[in-house]
């Protein structure tokens, strides 16, 4: 079975032990490298009402194109230092969604997909960092211990086409759904149905779903030494007050690779859930897990995310019903195996369920909401630079509430996404 060496992978997303594999980053000066790859697909979506194929950057940020330059040098005996910058040249602005219906490919729209403003590069990541045997110390814009928890621990490293965030389609509006929103007949999009207490940032159009604490902050970073093997833990406080601590756990039981990602986070500041005018909790918990194994013999793999929320309301987020609780889940199952000479090829299954992310919808009578993801998706590989995937997704939704509710919602459709991707590693 081919591998790939994950050494770059690990200096673009900072977490080694679990990235997808490329080939030897570019030496640009002495200690100093160049690595990262570039995510581009075709993508197909049908709405209900409408569909249209569209070209962009895929899945989200941090697994759209990127580039990273990072250096590391002793600075003293026991003692290193070193940078990471990463940048996402991405072929839509809004790395965090997929756009919306309006603005597809028109020419002058100033839609996230419009030809003449459809393009940008920005800065996901610029930190220093000094480390030796008392651990190692992060300081600047980076990724924190619980960003990506419930992403990495996929022993099969199909990442590109699959993961547990919400990023294809939360842009998009729920056709069928009833004017009274604020956004006219339009309705709500999917995001507001995936919204995070805990990155109140990604509230509303930016919701996720899943890895909620899964952006890059400005903080300080702790890596502590490894005292158990195979164990790494990770502790930072980031702007603004926000604490999070992750164990991460890489092992083999029998012939099973086996990976286990534990993450808890809170977020003390305050949160207006997308409305300058209204604080709708004071603070709010966040645990995420995820379990992966892959037996590398048959090629099976499966992996395990779970997360919940938990927010210290405000009067104001009791009065409309913001809802003070959230929980997701997420699993994959496939298998991985070179069956043909090109290298490996994988199939895999996912479903995913994310329960009472409704947030300022509570303010048009929503009490409950489930919105369910069934998608399926094959990635081949050529040697070690470069995946060409296909993948399937379908969100549907349920809601709960009063009738005037329910109505809102009695025509509402389901999302369809195919992509058609390629990424490249250098």
């Amino acid at each position: 079975m081919n591998t790939f060496n994950k050494n770059t992978l690990a200096s673009a997303v900072g977490v080694a032990a679990l990235a997808l594999s490329v080939s030897a980053p570019v030496q640009a000066e002495e200690g100093v490298t160049i690595s990262g790859w570039i995510n581009e697909a075709l993508i197909y979506f049908d709405d209900g009402v409408g569909s249209d194929v569209v070209q962009a950057s895929d899945n989200g940020t941090t697994l759209g194109s990127r580039i990273t330059f990072a250096g590391n040098t002793d600075v003293a005996a026991g003692i290193n230092a070193g940078f990471e910058v990463i940048l996402e040249p991405l072929s839509n602005n809004t790395p965090l969604i997929f756009s919306n219906q309006s603005g597809i490919a028109d020419v002058g729209s100033g839609g996230p997909f419009d030809e003449t403003t459809g393009a940008g590069i920005g800065v996901l990541g610029s930190s220093v960092n000094v480390g030796g045997a008392f651990g190692k110390f992060t300081v600047g814009l980076q990724s924190m211990p619980t960003d990506n928890i419930a992403v990495l621990a996929d022993p099969s490293l199909t990442l590109w086409s699959s993961i547990s965030p919400v990023f294809r389609g939360n842009g998009f509006n729920i056709q069928g759904t009833g004017a009274g929103f604020g956004a006219g007949a339009a309705g709500v999009v999917w995001g507001s149905f995936l919204g995070c207490l805990t990155a109140p940032e990604l509230q509303g159009v930016g919701g996720i779903g899943l890895d909620c604490n899964g952006i890059y902050r400005n903080g300080v970073r702790y890596d502590l030494p490894t005292f158990v093997e195979n164990l790494n833990i990770a502790v930072s406080y980031a702007n603004d007050d926000v604490y999070d601590v992750a164990a991460k756990y890489n092992t083999q039981i029998g012939r099973v690779n086996t990976i286990l990602h534990l993450g808890y986070a809170q977020n003390n500041g305050p949160s207006t859930g997308g409305n300058a005018a209204v604080q709708f909790y004071d603070s709010a918990d966040n645990f995420q897990a995820q379990l992966g194994l892959m037996d590398p013999q048959t090629g099976l793999f499966g992996t395990f995310a779970y997360q919940f929320e938990d927010a210290d309301l405000t009067a104001a987020g009791r009065a409309i019903n913001y809802g003070d609780d959230t929980d997701a889940l997420w699993l994959k199952v496939g298998v991985k195996r070179q069956f043909n000479s090109l290298g490996d090829t994988s199939f895999d299954f996912q479903y995913g369920r994310y329960s009472d992310q409704y947030g300022a919808l509570g303010a048009v009578g929503v009490t409950g909401s489930d919105v369910d993801r069934i998608g399926f998706a094959v990635n081949q590989y050529f040697g070690s630079n470069l995946i060409i995937y296909g993948a399937y997704e379908n969100l549907s939704l349920d809601v709960e509430g009063p009738a005037a509710t329910q109505a809102l919602f009695a025509g509402d459709e389901d999302l369809d996404i195919f992509s058609l991707g390629l990424t490249y590693f250098f």
